[in-house]
């Protein structure tokens, strides 16, 4: 599918990148559905798809790296087409309209009906005049007196929306040239930023380590690759080059899914206990991470089949187009399932215990989806680029 901008250049949809993005928050959901029921294996539960599904158990949060990596990618592709045409860069103002009409709406939503439903919801606690502005502004777990979110994976938000404020000015160094150099800048800095989370907050908990790491410095190197993949795919569609063939295509897919299985499980898992605390591997995850992501995001752009099967598919598609209120939703849902059925969520079986919470979380995430993002394209669609 091809649509057509307000500047008459193409703007390519690619479905399978919306299922990418149905997929990370898939595993995100997983991954945080496994915490709240230690000990689940979902590969000797659910037949035929169970061991797909067990390996998210322990891995999900890797789903947070892929929606970096997809936003650096996808908001970069008008900066770097104007940039290697050489014309001036896209409207900023329609840039950030378009960027706090995505962002804002559902989360909003999301933020008044637990400040209304509160005393309910067992994530809730009481927010004082600077928690609230913090909220607000979703400038939460940044600066040196942090305020911990409602919800504890809101605290990406913020990261990407520094990013969002980022890319213009990063935008100025989208030539092969200058990224050349300003790529390993990128790199040297999160891996420093990180270094130093650890040398600040090691002797506190993990999660302090996490959360201070993870911030945009810790993870630039995510964005900026997803940012590179965009450079590459436009040098080639300025220049005319024709795209890689399709047996090219699939290897680097499957070098990207390889790639990122052998990182996870042969380094990060035996290094799980350390890995907040200073880890080397903590300081150069988001590189190593980023890289086969971007592999598999540009072979899924230029048309991968295999990816196409398997995320442009309609159930991991509307996965995708749901992704962004399923990833605010399925925590909270989580959380308040057992609450709403009391003794009958623990008679449940295994299987049956996962497809409720899997069912619930999907009709929340529509209703979020229909109710408080959707209405908002046709403002988007106005000042897209």
């Amino acid at each position: 599918m091809v649509m057509v901008n307000n500047n008459n250049k193409e703007r390519r949809y690619v479905e399978s990148l919306t299922g990418l993005r149905g997929v990370a928050a898939l595993f995100v959901f997983i991954f945080h559905y496994g915490s709240l029921n230690p000990g689940i294996r979902l590969d000797l539960s659910i037949p035929v798809i169970g061991p797909a599904l067990q390996f998210p158990l322990g891995f999900g949060f890797a789903g947070v790296d892929l929606f970096f990596v997809l936003s650096g990618f996808l908001l970069t592709l008008p900066f770097a087409r104007f940039a290697l045409a050489g014309e001036k860069h896209p409207s900023l103002g329609r840039y950030y309209k378009r960027r706090l009409l995505r962002v804002f709406p559902a989360y909003y939503a999301q933020l008044i009906i637990i400040l209304v439903a509160g005393a309910w919801f067992v994530t809730w606690k009481p927010l004082d005049g600077v928690s609230l502005l913090a909220h607000l502004l979703m400038f939460f777990n940044m600066g040196w007196q942090q305020v911990r979110p409602m919800v504890g994976l809101w605290w990406t938000l913020p990261v990407e929306f520094l990013f969002y404020l980022v890319l213009p000015a990063a935008a100025l160094f989208l030539r092969p040239r200058r990224w050349i150099v300003f790529l390993p800048a990128c790199v040297l800095l999160s891996i420093l930023y990180r270094y130093w989370s650890a040398a600040h907050l090691g002797t506190v908990t993990p999660a302090g380590v996490f959360l201070l790491a993870s911030q945009l410095p810790g993870s630039l190197p995510e964005f900026f690759l997803g940012a590179t993949a965009a450079l590459i795919v436009q040098w080639f569609d300025i220049k005319a080059i024709p795209k890689p063939p399709d047996w090219l295509l699939e290897t680097l897919f499957l070098l990207g899914v390889v790639l990122t299985v052998m990182w996870l499980w042969n380094v990060l898992l035996p290094n799980v206990s350390s890995y907040w605390r200073g880890h080397w591997s903590m300081l150069i995850a988001p590189s190593v991470l980023g890289i086969p992501l971007s592999l598999m995001v540009i072979s899924l752009y230029w048309g991968s089949r295999l990816g196409r099967i398997l995320f442009a598919n309609p159930v991991i598609y509307y996965l995708g187009l749901v992704s962004y209120s399923l990833y605010l939703w399925h925590f909270v849902v989580l959380q308040q399932i057992p609450v709403v059925l009391g003794e009958t969520d623990t008679q449940l079986s295994g299987l049956s215990r996962f497809l409720v919470s899997t069912a619930v979380v999907v009709l929340v995430s529509s209703a979020s989806y229909f109710l408080f993002e959707r209405p908002f394209f046709r403002l988007r669609q106005k000042t897209r680029q």
